[in-house]
């Protein structure tokens, strides 16, 4: 009789535990992720584009000219530009860092006296379009499609100059407007 109520015992317990425990899987889930049941929400997907253009040069470098050059010296350059489709874009060049210059008559200043040496710079490769930087005078206006545009800048330094031996140099800045 003992074994019988040891089972007996056993029985119960397990059948008390049993009863503690849900009937069903889906009585264990809470009512948010519950199979049939389903919540909503809104998000707004949103971007704002905005215009941007991108702009780098290379060096103009002259080369080297003999003091008494009688013939006029030419550079050329690029700047690569990019900017968004159907932005249209004025590209204007300033007058340099040297003191007192202006577009029309820029200098290079000798890297260790006070020599100057005149040079100017032009939209087209006859060096007739001067470029500056007085909106619709002489600055460039260019519509982009989104790709990358190369524009050639050309260069001049006039013939005659009387400068001392040396190197010179300026800086210009390139603005793109648009």
């Amino acid at each position: 009789m003992g074994e019988i109520m040891r089972n007996w015992r056993r029985f119960v317990s397990v059948f008390l535990a049993l009863a503690a425990f849900p009937a069903t899987h889906a009585q264990l889930l809470p009512d948010r992720i519950r199979p049939g049941t389903s919540a909503n929400a809104v998000m707004p997907v949103t971007l704002e584009v905005i215009q941007t253009c991108l702009v780098t040069a290379s060096d103009l470098n002259f080369g080297n000219i003999a003091s008494n050059s009688t013939t006029p010296v030419l550079g050329q350059t690029i700047m690569e530009l990019t900017c968004g489709i159907g932005v249209s874009a004025e590209i204007a060049l300033d007058a340099g860092t040297s003191p007192g210059n202006n577009t029309s008559r820029r200098q290079m200043l000798h890297d260790v006296g006070r020599g100057r040496l005149d040079y100017d710079l032009f939209q087209d490769a006859g060096r007739t379009m001067h470029w500056g930087n007085r909106s619709g005078s002489d600055t460039l206006e260019v519509l982009f499609e989104g790709k990358l545009r190369v524009l050639p800048i050309y260069g001049q330094i006039p013939a005659g100059q009387r400068v001392p031996e040396g190197n010179f140099s300026d800086m210009i800045t390139i603005t793109v407007h648009y």
